[in-house]
């Protein structure tokens, strides 16, 4: 009996030994200290590591050392159904670990599958594996919601201008150094970061603000971040020169970290104006041009001031056809710097050389208001040269008949060539020659000397049966052929016609010269009868 007690009392030892190691390989391995979910999240998942704090997981392995072949499942649920996230199959090993904290960016990494949520209410839930896919840590879920986006924005009200104010008159000294611009934050205060985008357009002739807003790029775009003002230099470097205006608009944006806007009216403040001040008001009332004479054009031009303030003409220049760069009228009459007085008008006489490819000129008058130098406006003006053309003129243009011996009469046919000469400066290419008979007359000695025919419209024509012939060279001779009536042999007769040649240029400029032909036709030498 003795050594039975002894016995038992071994046996009760290992079966507690191995009960202990049982529950040991039994319990949960990884305890997850710490897992907390922001409650509202943005529906795209991409996002959240860039949402402070929205997700934090810390977790511990109870046992010695550090925990190895374990794998992370993260997944968002919804009713305790699976939306998206990895499992046990398609997660990866953990490096090994005591403690460890799982960054949002590496948390979302296991989202990355996921789908844009639709709004609603959902779980996001964690729970550790090890090799044989056995749970070594239990399954812990938090809630959180998705808003609708559009809610979530117009739930905010958007910044709303404070300075400049609404139509401010700067001077321009002010828009050359720093512009401070101010503005109130969105409300009700966001929970995440918000960028101000300032942005200000400069208007055109012919616009009002949304139009510059809508068709010409911003001058100045600058962001901030959480701050509600933004100083900008240098609005201002120069006169404004049409088509430019001294007229401003500006307008603040509230964007977050994803540049996407935020609050009603997508994060826009109402639009805001402001202008240089300009005291000048000038215009070309009127130009004239001089025709060339001698290589030289006159040109007068009137300006007049609109403003009872007076001004100062500074300058006046002009651009050959409104291109290149601008010549400055010299000399010029009256002398610059001149003064206008309010309401007033100064005409101003130059010349220039004449200029063969110009069709126009623009003009630039320059005036500076004489209580401030630095409030400058530039008036613009074309107007189309109006000189005489001299391309038909008897130095460019020649042309020579020949003489009654060279042209020749038979078989009731005239016959002549023409040569035409031709020279304008600058050369001007030939389109075309155009040659019309608007004449013909035909004065026989007698009355018998046309014994049949004395229709005229049968005669009196070119050999191609017109009263016109074309062509496109110069220089060179042009037959002509003009047909006549039957004549008696033996009559004389003398011919008179008349040809108008038009020469068109291939600048569409024309020509036209009137020549005038003779030729006599001796009749059979008169045999002398005498009488015996």
């Amino acid at each position: 009996m003795k050594y039975i007690k002894k016995i038992i009392p071994l046996l009760l030892l290992c079966f507690v030994y191995t009960g202990t190691m049982a529950q040991a390989g039994g319990q949960a391995q990884i305890s997850i200290i710490n897992f907390t979910v922001k409650q509202k999240l943005p529906a795209d998942v991409s996002t959240w590591n860039s949402v402070p704090a929205s997700i934090v997981l810390v977790a511990k392995y109870m046992g010695q050392g550090n925990v190895v072949g374990s794998k992370l499942v993260v997944q968002i649920k919804k009713g305790g159904t699976r939306i998206c996230g990895n499992d046990q199959q398609s997660s990866v090993f953990l490096d090994a670990f005591q403690t460890r904290n799982f960054s949002a960016n590496e948390l979302t990494g296991y989202l990355l599958q996921c789908p844009k949520l639709s709004p609603g209410s959902y779980t996001l839930c964690v729970q550790f594996f090890g090799e044989d896919r056995k749970e070594k840590s239990p399954e812990v879920c938090r809630p959180f919601t998705v808003e609708d986006e559009v809610q979530v924005q117009e739930s905010y009200s958007p910044p709303q201008n404070i300075t400049p104010g609404n139509g401010k008159i700067f001077k321009p000294e002010e828009l050359k150094g720093p512009v401070t611009f101010r503005w109130t934050p969105l409300v009700p205060k966001p929970k995440e970061p918000v960028t101000y985008r300032l942005r200000v357009w400069q208007l055109m002739q012919g616009q009002n603000g949304v139009n510059a807003m809508r068709s010409n790029p911003p001058i100045v775009t600058k962001d901030v971040d959480n701050i509600t003002q933004a100083i900008v230099t240098n609005i201002y470097t120069g006169p404004c020169r049409p088509p430019y205006l001294c007229d401003y608009v500006w307008q603040v944006q509230a964007v977050n970290r994803d540049r996407k806007p935020m609050g009603s009216n997508e994060g826009k403040s109402e639009l805001w104006s402001f202008k240089i001040q300009n005291n000048i008001d000038i215009q070309i009332d009127s130009v004239k041009f001089g025709c060339c004479i001698d290589g030289k054009q006159s040109i007068y031009i009137k300006v007049k001031n609109n403003l009872a303030t007076a001004v100062n003409i500074v300058a006046i220049k002009y651009k050959i056809n409104g291109v290149g760069a601008a010549i400055p009228l010299s000399p010029i009459v009256p002398a610059l710097v001149q003064n206008i007085a309010g309401n007033g008008t100064k005409v101003f006489t130059s010349s220039i050389d004449c200029i063969n490819a110009a069709s126009f000129l623009k003009f630039l008058v320059d005036a500076e208001d004489v209580a401030d130098p630095d409030n400058k406006e530039t008036e613009v003006a074309s107007d189309t040269l109006k000189c005489r053309c001299d391309a038909c003129d008897e130095k460019n243009f020649s042309l020579t008949a020949p003489s009654p011996a060279q042209i020749s009469f038979a078989n009731n046919i005239l016959s002549f060539a023409q040569t035409l000469t031709i020279v304008t400066t600058p050369v001007k290419p030939i389109k075309s020659i155009k040659a019309e008979l608007v004449y013909f007359e035909m004065t026989p000695e007698n009355n018998y000397c046309i014994p049949c025919n004395k229709d005229a419209a049968t005669y009196g024509h070119f050999s191609n049966g017109t009263n016109s012939m074309e062509w496109n060279t110069v220089n060179v001779p042009q037959n002509f052929n003009i047909t006549t009536p039957q004549m008696t042999p033996c009559c004389s007769a003398v011919f008179k016609w008349c040809i108008r040649y038009k020469i068109e240029f291939k600048d569409c400029t024309t020509c036209n010269k009137l020549v005038c032909y003779e030729k006599k036709k001796e009749g059979c030498e008169k045999m002398e009868i005498i009488n015996k």
